[in-house]
């Protein structure tokens, strides 16, 4: 079966029925990144098979839609790391997720998304939201929903694992109302770079990779944050003003772990912040600035250790570049994050390739 063609309306790509082949670069024209490149598109006009394609690869929901006839409809889809990308393209509809839904799947993930093309309400318990066209949106996959599309619509999903959205939104669930603008700002940078990761994930290393989830979901965060008005109890600060600054350490840390010598005096200085505020912003986040670093130098040399690219680069030289300056103790800590030693992590990569 031959690939949509670029050009023509909704209802023309359409024509041929059930299809997959490369995305038609009309429908990306909005989307910040461009398309996934070469993944799979999905289009038919059967209202059922888009239920089973969303309930599979989404969310688990229920579908009305206002045709009596044909329901179009467009679905591409790729995966970077934990997080899954899906765009979709449809007639208007209406998407509900019941409780029912919810106790027959997933409920370990949020929904990040962007919608492109058409205005949205979207409804949960005690609360109703209008998305605009062009907005960020959230959504728990454990909380009910029911969102309606009253005009064609075209939207991106990023399926979140909860533990990393969590990580940089203190209670995500308190932001199913923010809708921050892609237009401009924060929010545009934050959908520019998910579509570049949806875009060129795929071609990174296990280790480029980590950071750049890393870099878009804290612009995720950002977003929604900036989106947040409510007042600081202790400072009268809006309370975006502390997650910027600890998203903005975390950037600074990232930028300079190979540094053995990083401490928090060097960051809390090359911020402009105290000490003492720059480890008060790491306990919001629950963690401390010892552990988080230790945990990100950890993460990104395991990353070095089980990417073949690296089986040219000793253990030795991987924990010097990532900031380790004491290869025994760079032993131990490794054992005791994951289980084994950083030797048994590489060995174990090399006969799972072979």
């Amino acid at each position: 079966m031959r690939p949509s063609q670029p050009g023509g309306n909704l209802e023309e790509r359409h024509s041929m029925g059930t299809h997959i082949g490369h995305p038609p670069q009309d429908m990306w024209g909005a989307m910040p990144g461009g398309p996934f490149g070469s993944q799979d598109v999905v289009s038919s006009d059967n209202v059922e098979q888009y239920t089973r394609l969303v309930s599979s690869q989404i969310a688990r929901v229920e579908i009305g839609t206002s045709s009596r006839n044909r329901f179009q409809h467009q679905i591409a889809r790729t995966s970077v790391g934990p997080l899954n990308f899906i765009y979709i393209r449809s007639d208007p509809l209406e998407i509900h997720r019941t409780a029912r839904c919810i106790e027959r799947d997933n409920q370990n993930e949020y929904l990040v998304g962007i919608n492109l093309v058409g205005n949205a309400v979207v409804s949960h318990p005690h609360q109703r939201t209008v998305v605009d066209a062009e907005s960020l949106f959230l959504l728990d996959k454990a909380i009910p929903y029911r969102s309606t599309h009253h005009d064609t619509t075209a939207r991106l999903l990023v399926s979140v694992p909860r533990r990393l959205l969590e990580s940089r939104l203190p209670d995500p669930s308190h932001f199913l109302s923010v809708t921050p603008s892609i237009r401009n700002g924060i929010g545009r940078l934050a959908a520019h770079q998910l579509g570049l990761l949806a875009q060129e994930g795929l071609l990174l290393n296990n280790h480029t990779r980590i950071q750049a989830i890393d870099m878009a979901l804290d612009l995720v965060g950002l977003a929604f944050q900036g989106g947040e008005t409510a007042p600081d109890p202790e400072g009268g600060a809006p309370p975006q003003s502390a997650a910027i600054l600890l998203s903005r350490a975390k950037a600074y840390l990232r930028c300079n772990l190979d540094d053995p010598n990083m401490d928090p005096a060097t960051v809390a200085k090359a911020m402009n912040i105290s000490k003492r505020y720059l480890h008060k912003l790491f306990s919001t986040a629950d963690t401390t600035f010892g552990t988080w670093v230790r945990e990100e130098r950890l993460t990104r040399a395991n990353a070095m250790l089980v990417d073949p690219r690296f089986d040219h680069i000793s253990i030795t030289e991987i924990a010097l570049r990532q900031g380790f300056n004491d290869i025994p103790h760079f032993s131990r800590q490794f054992r005791a994050r994951y289980g084994y030693p950083p030797r048994m992590a590489r060995t174990e990569a090399i006969r799972m390739t072979q």
